[in-house]
């Protein structure tokens, strides 16, 4: 088995079973979430009869605030963090920019990509241990949690390996679970995760404007 097969197998198998996660989940995937069946179970015993769409309104409140709610704003930092290590892999081209402002922050990227990497993935432990342990295995969108964990684990691994071995193709995974990683997040965290892409190519996209307003020579006034 040459180099490049064993750095590429382990990445593949984690992505294969990461893959067979959202496929069950999606396939077997509750209309009702587990504790919102729960709250409106409880809520008819004392005459309420609520609509899905009125209990989902309601997390967050009540019963289901509190440490529960800091938790969720907990894998969404993780998220955040995670798009922000992301950005280098666009920025890494910025490196050279001939504009001063858009140079600075590419480097700024560059020395904060290891920690903010690493911060996410400490962060989504904690959010994913307590969902783990509050809720049943296999309760709504935790199937996909699960599956988005394991690649950012796997990807933080690689990253590591990155530094120890040097090589092409350990780039080329790492660049490769990081793309997996995102398709995994648009199943799990959805609209929060929408919000931190539709950010991120805004924010490119006026970067690239800005750099080309920049670059463009000045026209003398006569």
């Amino acid at each position: 088995m040459n180099q490049k097969i064993r750095t590429y197998l382990p990445a593949i198998l984690i992505i294969l079973i990461a893959a067979g996660i959202l496929i069950y989940q999606a396939l077997t995937k509750q209309d009702v979430p587990d504790d919102l069946k729960q709250k409106m179970q409880e809520a008819a015993k004392n005459g309420q009869n609520l609509t899905p769409e009125q209990m989902k309104a309601m997390r967050g409140k009540g019963d289901g605030g509190g440490l529960k709610g800091w938790m969720t704003q907990v894998g969404n930092v993780s998220i955040f963090l995670g798009t922000v290590a992301f950005w280098w892999f666009r920025f890494k081209k910025k490196m050279t920019s001939k504009v001063p402002f858009i140079k600075k922050l590419s480097k700024f990227l560059y020395k904060v990509h290891n920690f903010v990497g690493w911060t996410a993935l400490v962060l989504t432990a904690v959010h994913g241990a307590y969902f783990l342990y509050t809720k049943k295995l296999g309760d709504h969108d935790q199937l996909t949690g699960i599956a988005a964990g394991l690649i950012l684990l796997t990807l933080a691994m690689y990253g590591y390996v990155i530094r120890k071995i040097k090589n092409k193709w350990t780039r080329q995974v790492h660049r490769l679970l990081s793309f997996a990683w995102l398709i995994a997040l648009a199943f799990h965290a959805g609209g929060f995760f929408g919000t931190c892409v539709g950010a991120s190519i805004g924010l490119w996209i006026l970067i690239e404007l800005f750099e080309r307003n920049q670059s463009q020579p000045k026209k003398q006034v006569a």
